[in-house]
């Protein structure tokens, strides 16, 4: 293949489709709008975990369990003792949580009897939930320290009234937990190659079809599959270039973003980033194959437009498919592989070589056999002119 014929196709067509510039930015908006979104709901995530720390529950009765006060506070509750009815105090803030202790608390505990204290709130709230869940929890473990006592008043062992107990051990690290909140982000990236080259892929395919322009270019001394390469080049390099904007303002916004305050842990380095660029390559080129290739086969600018767009809900099926599969055979695929290898570099792990080895042969192979494919098409003079 004639390698300057080839760079001149390519920067012909780069040339094309740098002169549409609403069609170039329209592709940068959409594929950037993902990772912008995520940015804007983690930071209200973040912004929910503060203002739920600092809204205080309302206590009715504090001085009748002084204790149970002082294990609220304990336990990071910002207590407001009032004297309101409850109903008054949910009248005032819906979004209320309101815990009551009855007068006659007090000396239930004192005769060995059980205490019932009230808690009022709008559990429809997803966030009053939360903090009355919260309150719960701590009342719960209050509980369980009377019932310590008094066994032991009795001379009982505390242990023995528990029959089962369980000892949870989150062997979560900061990469597993950052992997299941960020698990979205390489769906963007890839989506983000997609969409890029879409529009140049179109054009230089069915939009020169449509217009009877590629007859001209096939009557120029080169032959079908230089040109054809030099698309889907131009196509590649698009969507590429789109891919990698939406990883590197992926990493910039969220980088500026107090994540460690939701348990979550993304600071990548200059190395990972550029390990994510390398996986996000093969999975460019053949896109950018399969796109040339589909929109050559369209009749016109509209057909090819449909197929394209169709194709762009396929980084949608990881989300249908729960963002794809733990299958050793699946994690050679393209697009699955791409993903997985994307996920484990987020979540602060590697995939063993061979595997990464595998999949870079399958998708450099697949783009390679539909660039041939559309080289035999763009060849055939019956496919051309359409007789």
């Amino acid at each position: 293949m004639n390698s300057w014929a080839l760079w001149i196709v390519v920067s012909k067509e780069v040339r094309d489709a740098l002169r549409d510039r609403r069609a170039v930015m329209a592709g940068l908006l959409f594929a950037l709008l993902g990772p912008m979104l995520l940015a804007v709901a983690l930071k209200a995530m973040i912004a929910a975990e503060r203002d739920g720390g600092q809204q205080p529950v309302h206590l009715i009765g504090a001085a009748l369990a002084p204790g149970l006060a002082a294990h609220l506070l304990t336990g990071g509750l910002v207590l407001d003792t009032s004297a309101q009815a409850p109903a008054e105090l949910l009248a005032r803030d819906p979004a209320a949580v309101v815990l009551v202790v009855p007068t006659a608390a007090p000396a239930a505990l004192a005769q060995g009897r059980q205490a019932m204290l009230e808690l009022w709130a709008d559990m429809s709230d997803g966030e009053v939930r939360r903090r009355a869940q919260r309150v719960q929890e701590l009342v719960a473990g209050y509980g369980m320290q009377l019932t310590g006592q008094r066994l032991l008043a009795a001379g009982v062992a505390p242990g023995s009234a528990a029959v089962l107990t369980l000892d949870l051990h989150d062997m979560g690290s900061q990469g597993g937990k950052a992997a299941l909140v960020l698990g979205l982000l390489p769906v963007f990236w890839l989506l983000g190659v997609f969409v890029g080259g879409a529009h140049v892929a179109l054009d230089v395919t069915g939009g020169e079809r449509e217009r009877h322009s590629l007859e001209a270019l096939l009557a120029q001394p080169l032959a079908p599959g230089v040109l054809f390469a030099g698309k889907w080049l131009a196509a590649s390099l698009f969507g590429y270039a789109t891919g990698a904007a939406a990883l590197l303002v992926s990493a910039v916004v969220l980088g500026h973003l107090p994540l460690y305050e939701a348990g979550v842990a993304f600071a990548p380095d200059a190395a990972m980033l550029a390990r994510m660029l390398l996986v996000l390559l093969p999975m460019a080129l053949l896109v950018g194959a399969l796109q040339c290739t589909l929109a050559l086969h369209a009749r016109s600018h509209k057909e090819a437009q449909t197929y394209l767009n169709l194709l762009q809900l396929a980084p949608m099926a990881l989300v249908v498919g729960q963002l794809g599969t733990s299958s050793p055979a699946a994690q050679l695929l393209p697009m699955l592989s791409q993903h997985a290898q994307l996920a484990a570099l987020l979540a602060g792990q590697s995939m063993p070589p061979l595997p990464q080895l595998l999949s870079l042969g399958i998708s450099l192979a697949a783009a390679g056999l539909l660039a041939w494919a559309g080289s035999r098409r763009l060849g055939s003079e019956r496919f051309v002119f359409g007789l």
